[in-house]
């Protein structure tokens, strides 16, 4: 007669686990079948065989042993959450939801099990796409079909909208231009719950592929004059009230009129300060049409930024259908970079190197600030900078706590170049970059207009860390298409233009050496993070605009100097900027398109906010 303890299931199934503790697999795998031998419904023992053969690469059985055991015992949660985890490796999304919600039902304590099964959700709408990688054309055609809000009009409008909207305003459309359904109606809805009359709208737009299929959505921002010079947006139809056309003594062209014509109509019109408007609704689609020689477009664009104060500025064809902008720089410009560091010899040489490399014909004063070094390495460093025939270079040793914003504002105090660069010593020039970029910054710095000037910077994996700063978004001043790569450039790849942002990153910040001194400087009562916001808003209230270069594209190894893991500061910070800022923390407008979310930094509709999809 067999001893009592092996025909107790619970015998074998304490014995299966612990030699699965012990990564006995064979054993535990024996043990376990020992036990459901006996009891076959053992849910527990149907869990942890699992378990072995996932780690055996047995992945059918796997799957089969974690479900059998779901359904034998709900209550356990663990298996429940093991067949959802392998249900999600086996592209079974919708299923995989279900069970990780299942499994949050029972252990309500692993509050992140939620997360999973929203992630899962989303992964099973978008049929295994991430929509933080940027938004696919076979995920924009999914919004398309499922989340678009419908342009319908207001009841009260019923119909007769369209007529209304062609009686009061000239519709300035491209041939290739294609009107959605509704729009006109829906438009007409939209002016009469405006309390304020624009004279020119322009809506978002996408594009029809050779099959008639929408993609490549253009969520557009509002006016910001920037990023419409490098990337016209009213190319496909815009909207001009006719009763300020004649007031101005501006004909609308006709349909068909040459589209080099349209184009100068447009930058006349536009040089009479017209109130505009942006509508955030995709009521267009562009049809494919015939290529344009871009340079006479261009040269349009530079005659028109002349008569406005802006130039003289050289326009020539840039990415895509934009342009890229560039402002002469005068020979012999002293700029004064400023370096803090700490150590990291490594970094140091390298920053130090690839910008004197860049330098063109700008004669470059360096001054670092030494924030208590202690390796060898690093003073050798700083003496044979300091020591090169010919060269500008400073070194002021304060060995003192961190404060980002008053060790630069000390720096800067013994400049005496016309313009300021504060450099992070973790901002690397890499090769390939425009040969230029130091001078385009430069070009950009200088222009009356412009308080600061941001570089696009990258991680070391090609992604993107900064293409401008947006304090309303995520968290709070978050870095808009972070974490991107590059060929994922949504809202008609701004990421590679010229554009205008309320602030950027203190990592490479340019500017007028005595716009610095006139507001005063950073603010050290914000010591590590978010003085560069509060330094750009401040400007900003000034009236001066912030801009991004794409040409000055650099890498930034974010938090190799210092560890960014943890911050005792930054929620200090982001309650000063809360309180000093109200208004200009609580708004994305003008530079975030009004359709896309701002919980995430992709890009994506905002429709798809809110709902926890990765």
């Amino acid at each position: 007669m067999p001893e009592p303890s092996t025909t107790n299931p619970e015998h074998w199934y304490r014995q299966g686990a612990q030699a699965l503790g012990e990564h006995q697999l064979e054993a535990a795998a024996q043990a376990f079948w020992s036990c459901l031998a006996i009891d076959p419904r053992h849910a527990s023992a149907l869990h942890l065989l699992g378990k072995v053969r996932e780690r055996q690469g047995e992945f059918e059985a796997a799957l089969a042993l974690q479900l059998g055991s779901w359904r034998e015992d709900p209550s356990l949660g663990w298996n429940a959450f093991a067949a959802a985890e392998l249900l999600r490796r086996d592209g079974r999304w919708g299923e995989a939801a279900a069970a990780f919600r299942a499994a949050q039902e029972v252990l309500p304590d692993e509050r992140w099990i939620a997360l999973q099964a929203r992630e899962a959700e989303g992964l099973g709408v978008f049929a295994g796409e991430r929509l933080a990688g940027g938004l696919s054309a076979a995920a924009y055609r999914i919004w398309c079909r499922s989340f678009e809000p419908v342009l319908s009009p207001p009841a009260a409008q019923g119909s007769g909208g369209d007529r209304a909207v062609r009686e009061a305003w000239h519709l300035d459309c491209s041939p290739e231009a294609v009107l959605h359904p509704g729009a006109l109606d829906w438009l007409a809805g939209w002016l009469a719950a405006q309390p304020d009359r624009a004279d020119l709208l322009y809506p978002d737009e996408d594009q029809l592929d050779g099959e008639g299929r929408r993609h490549d959505p253009w969520f557009k921002p509002g006016w910001v004059s920037e990023s419409f010079w490098s990337t016209p947006w009213l190319g496909s139809c815009a909207f001009w009230r006719r009763d300020w056309l004649h007031q101005q003594g501006l004909s609308p062209l006709p349909p068909g009129a040459d589209p080099l014509e349209r184009w100068r109509w447009q930058l006349a019109a536009l040089e009479r300060r017209p109130r505009i408007a942006h509508l955030d609704r995709v009521l267009v689609h562009l049809k494919q049409g015939p290529a344009q020689d871009p340079a006479p477009y261009a040269t349009a664009l530079a005659d028109h930024l002349g008569r406005c104060g802006e130039g003289p500025v050289h326009v020539e064809p840039g990415p895509a259908t934009g342009f890229r902008l560039t402002w002469p720089v005068p020979r012999a410009l002293r700029l004064s970079v400023v370096v803090l560091t700490r150590d990291r010899p490594d970094l140091l040489e390298q920053c130090l190197h690839g910008v004197e490399a860049s330098k063109g014909g700008l004669d470059l004063e360096w001054l670092v600030v030494d924030n208590g070094s202690r390796l060898e390495a690093t003073a050798a460093l700083l003496r044979h900078w300091r020591q090169r025939p010919g060269s500008r270079f400073r070194v002021r040793s304060l060995d003192q706590p961190f404060n980002w914003s008053l060790l630069n504002n000390r720096a800067a105090a013994e400049a005496s170049g016309e313009l300021l660069l504060f450099l992070n010593n973790d901002v690397l020039v890499p090769a390939g970059v425009d040969q230029d970029w130091l001078k385009i910054l430069a070009g950009q710095a200088l222009r009356p207009a412009i308080g600061c000037v941001g570089a696009r910077l990258l991680y070391p994996d090609g992604t993107i860390q900064h293409a401008g700063l947006l304090p309303l978004m995520g968290a709070g001043c978050e870095h808009p298409y972070r974490g991107l790569p590059l060929e994922r450039a949504p809202h008609r790849g701004r990421l590679h233009q010229l554009t205008g942002w309320p602030a950027v990153t203190g990592a490479c910040l340019m500017l007028r050496r005595g716009l610095f001194q006139a507001v005063g400087g950073f603010d050290p009562a914000l010591p590590v993070e978010g003085n560069d916001v509060d330094f750009c808003l401040r400007l900003g209230r000034a009236g001066y605009r912030h801009v991004v270069c794409p040409e000055a594209t650099l890498l930034h190894l974010e938090a190799a100097s210092r560890s960014l893991s943890t911050s005792a500061t930054w929620a200090p910070a982001q309650s000063r900027l809360m309180r000093r800022w109200p208004g200009a923390m609580a708004s994305a407008s003008p530079w975030w398109p009004e359709a896309s979310s701002l919980e995430t930094t992709d890009g994506r509709p905002r429709e798809l906010a809110g709902r926890g999809w990765s």
